[in-house]
């Protein structure tokens, strides 16, 4: 799974804001709070990810500080699950 869509820069980041899954997501960029709320959407343990930048790194290691809105997870999974039906 990737968290990006395989892009941080794909025009869909300037319309969703992933920062509504987190309790205080105005803490963490968008970049961030997608990676956070990728390990719950669907429940993940591990995310591979690849940098030539320690910084881009050190970013998405921030975003675990983030603590994820679980009802807000809830919601958008009944969501999908009734889009699938």
């Amino acid at each position: 799974m990737s968290p990006f869509g395989g892009s941080t820069s794909a025009s869909v980041w300037d319309r969703l804001d992933p920062r509504l899954f987190l309790q205080d997501g105005g803490r963490l960029s968008r970049v961030q709070a997608a990676f956070r709320a990728a390990y719950h959407l669907p429940r993940a343990c591990s995310i591979a990810v690849g940098t030539d930048e320690p910084t881009h790194l050190e970013e998405l290691v921030g975003a675990l500080a983030g603590q994820v809105e679980e009802r807000t997870v809830q919601e958008y999974r009944k969501l999908l699950r009734d889009r699938s039906r």
